[in-house]
């Protein structure tokens, strides 16, 4: 059976909320508990190396127990990312040059040679374009729900549910990055007026949230949790466009003043925000309706990296840091993220959670058939 990202998510946290997020102690010694450390460690390092460009798969997927559906599924979801991503490089004309994970295991279980455990990702990837020795350095943070089998010697993976941030999760079996180099041109200095906030909405402060509060990505602040102020969603359908309300109007952020429709009631435990601040479609009507933003312009990949009249160097090159990205399949939006900066050749990058993001290229993961809604934040 093929998960979807909500059923995944709500799994996940679900699981952790249950059973705690410190380690539980298991009736097992604890050498099988640093064997089973080692062990998940070298199956995170070996997808580590899977994604470089060129690398060898093979040794990632003999990773999993084949003898179980779950396991063929996690095997071939596996594969699949990796294809997704070894493409996606080749189509923007980038190569990946180096792939650090790290890990975290909050909770685990050990029943003799069997395993069940929770899996924290913090994964640091670093590409390169062939024109420049520049690095470009992003983060991504997954969870996953993990079981381990021990057969012949070795652990092999017989299930691991998480959302994934380097490959299309909503459109299995086989998602397929949009044809296109990175947008061409030189890159926008960040610090350039067209990033500075003139009026109500601060820029710099939404950026500098969006960095603070990307949870488990690679490059992200406060230790690696989210803003405690915030109830976490990503038990509750994702916590996407949670984030990016946050990062637009908190008083660490954008600054922009809550209203009637999007606001967000600060209580003990977290509070709860209103549906515009809360849910994909309901906060992109807001952004219009509102006055807040305009839409620059929707389309696809090609699409918006296409020059125009209107837009010489194509739509996506007139993103700002601090305006947001609506992502939109089969109809719906279902994801936001929002502008942090762009890469070494001014490609837009952007940070997001639900799969926590930090500095990520602004289609990585998604497919050639996303509908991309582009959203500048307007300042007064």
């Amino acid at each position: 059976m093929l998960w979807q990202k909500v059923t995944v998510s709500l799994m996940i946290v679900g699981l952790v909320f249950l059973l705690g997020a410190s380690n539980c102690t298991a009736t097992s010694p604890p050498l099988s508990q640093k064997e089973l450390e080692k062990a998940v460690k070298e199956i995170f390092n070996a997808r580590a190396r899977a994604i470089v460009t060129g690398a060898d798969p093979a040794p990632v997927l003999a990773s999993y127990d084949t003898a179980t559906k779950l396991g063929q599924w996690a095997r071939a979801h596996e594969e699949h990312k990796l294809n997704f991503i070894q493409s996606w490089a080749r189509k923007r004309g980038v190569r990946i040059i180096e792939a650090k994970p790290e890990i975290r295991i909050p909770w685990s279980q050990i029943n003799g040679e069997r395993a069940e455990l929770v899996v924290h990702h913090t994964l640091q990837l670093v590409y390169v374009y062939p024109d420049t020795p520049v690095v470009n350095r992003f983060g991504i943070g997954t969870r996953h729900w993990m079981e381990l089998a021990k057969k012949n010697g070795r652990w092999l993976i017989q299930k691991d549910f998480y959302t994934d941030g380097l490959g299309d999760d909503t459109l299995v079996p086989v998602p397929t990055p949009a044809d296109g180099a990175a947008c061409p041109g030189q890159p926008v200095n960040s610090s350039s007026s067209q990033n500075r906030s003139r009026g109500i909405y601060d820029r710099e402060g939404a950026a500098r949230y969006a960095g603070k509060y990307a949870g488990l990505a690679w490059g992200a602040g406060n230790n690696h949790k989210y803003n405690p102020r915030y109830r976490d969603l990503n038990g509750n359908g994702g916590d996407c466009t949670n984030f990016v309300s946050q990062c637009l109007g908190d008083r660490e952020g954008g600054k922009l003043p809550m209203d009637g429709t999007w606001y967000y009631r600060y209580e003990q435990g977290g509070g709860s925000g209103s549906r515009a601040w809360v849910q994909t479609e309901a906060f992109a009507s807001w952004l219009l309706y509102s006055g807040r933003a305009r839409l620059l312009a929707r389309g696809t990949f090609p699409e918006l990296n296409q020059p125009t009249s209107k837009f010489p160097r194509g739509a996506v090159r007139e993103l700002q840091k601090g305006d947001v990205i609506g992502y939109e399949e089969k109809g719906n939006i279902e994801h936001f993220a929002i502008v942090v900066g762009t890469d070494s050749h001014g490609y837009p990058l952007v940070n997001a959670h639900t799969v926590d993001r930090y500095h990520c290229p602004w289609d990585m993961g998604w497919d050639k058939k996303t509908v991309f809604h582009l959203f500048r934040i307007n300042e007064v």
